[in-house]
């Protein structure tokens, strides 16, 4: 199996990416994985992770992560956030993946670029396991809940008063399409958000 019949395409896939700490803590946060397409015609993949955060350490420390592909909102807001309770994870080829996921790839990582604000890594996936297969609609809530996640953990990080005004328009436009087209977990998963952030 390769990390395409497991749900990542072509472009940038949400998922949510588990690591663990060289003491073998777990940790969960939600990162796109990038999918290129080479002058080969072959398929390359990447990831951009930001220093200072957890998951840069622990990949450093490990050379590993995994993609866990969900469509569940509110965990891609708790893990934007919070640290999970060890039981929402189980064990995959030797790296926490989340028990509700629909899907796992485990990638090896190379470090191929570095900058300022982040490290880029080059992925080789070791191992994919697809749980459950999901025949689901496109959701216009589900989707804004993603892009209000990735809205919120850059408001966060923002210090130039223009910048987090333009931000927090952008959150409230993403809040109103998740109250016209969201479910039960996109509504729940917005309202965590306006309590970290709004």
């Amino acid at each position: 199996m390769n990390p395409q019949e497991a749900g990542i395409g072509e472009g940038i896939s949400e998922v949510i990416v588990t690591t663990k700490s060289a003491a073998g803590k777990p940790n969960a946060a939600p990162i796109g994985i990038i999918s290129e397409i080479t002058e080969q015609s072959e398929r390359s993949y990447f990831v951009t992770l930001y220093k200072g955060s957890q998951t840069l350490a622990n990949v450093l420390a490990t050379g590993r992560l995994a993609a866990n592909v969900t469509s569940d909102a509110v965990l891609f807001v708790e893990t934007a956030f919070d640290d999970l309770p060890r039981e929402c994870f189980t064990d995959f080829a030797g790296l926490p993946v989340l028990r509700e996921a629909n899907a796992w790839i485990i990638f090896t990582s190379e470090l191929v670029e570095e900058r300022q604000e982040y490290l880029r890594f080059q992925l080789r996936s070791a191992a994919v396991k697809i749980d459950q297969t999901e025949v689901k609609a496109i959701n216009r809530g589900l989707n804004a809940v993603i892009e209000a996640t990735v809205l919120a953990t850059r408001l966060r990080i923002a210090t130039e008063k223009r910048e987090r005004q333009e931000l927090r328009q952008e959150l409230e436009r993403c809040a109103a399409i998740v109250a016209k087209c969201g479910g039960t977990r996109e509504n729940q998963a917005l309202a965590i958000l306006r309590e970290k952030v709004f």
